[in-house]
């Protein structure tokens, strides 16, 4: 599949686009940097355009830079031993992806493929490595950026183990939403196989997740549309435990 790419400033001289670096100020790596230490250290990547399904590295690969996403989503999978793929998150900007890249010759923990359209930032870890390698500060500041993004993930694992399909669900439908009470309509962003596979359930599982949300005024619709009748009840019942 094609896709495009344009420079970033360096060796060439391209000016970063404003809307490129304040998506990247936010990326978990890079944030509390300054913009011209963030300029130095995305010398020579690359803003490149993805078609869907576009395979951007599969579980295993020995990597040479990693990505930022900018637009659209990411999927990241994991090949299971009998053929299957198992969804583990799919993300969006401003996450990073490939960081196994900048440290050894480790493969790759997942598979990467591209959902709908997507912009990502391509960063080769040589160079990243040579700046870094003479700003032991920025060193300090990443790996502090990198442990909050661990313990954010524990956290996420350990929801996962404790709550029910139906309350992760509740949580998810959670995310889509900024009202706080009363009633919301929300849509599915992708395939509900894809969300059963985010939630670590079976699609037919989360059909009967969304079967006990219904008893609490969550309805399915049609084209993935799910109204809320009251998400503070929703939200009350996706921290409680012991619920199924």
């Amino acid at each position: 599949m094609n896709h495009t790419e344009q420079g970033l400033p360096g060796d060439d001289g391209h000016q970063l686009p404003d809307d490129v670096l304040s998506v990247m100020r936010t990326a978990p790596l890079f944030s509390g940097l300054y913009d011209s230490d963030l300029v130095d250290l995305l010398s020579g990547a690359r803003v490149e355009t993805f078609p869907d399904g576009h395979l951007l590295f599969c579980q295993g690969d020995l990597l040479d830079r990693f990505f930022v996403v900018i637009e659209g989503h990411v999927e990241a999978s994991i090949d299971q031993a009998d053929g299957r793929r198992s969804v583990v998150e799919i993300l969006e900007k401003p996450a990073i992806l490939g960081e196994s890249a900048m440290f050894g010759d480790r493969g790759a923990l997942v598979t990467a493929r591209v959902m709908g359209r997507a912009v990502l930032v391509a960063v080769p870890s040589a160079g990243f490595l040579r700046k870094l390698e003479r700003r032991f500060d920025l060193i300090l500041l990443m790996l502090g950026s990198m442990s909050f993004r661990l313990r954010l993930m524990v956290r996420q694992i350990a929801e996962l183990k404790l709550k029910t399909t139906a309350q992760r669900l509740g949580g998810f439908l959670l995310t889509l939403t900024d009202i706080d009470s009363g009633p919301a309509t929300v849509r599915f962003p992708y395939d509900k196989r894809v969300v059963a596979g985010i939630l670590g359930m079976k699609p037919e599982s989360l059909s009967r997740a969304l079967a006990r949300l219904s008893t609490i005024g969550v309805r399915s619709q049609a084209d993935n549309v799910v109204h809320v009748i009251d998400v503070a009840r929703l939200r009350r019942f996706s921290i409680e435990e012991g619920l199924e």
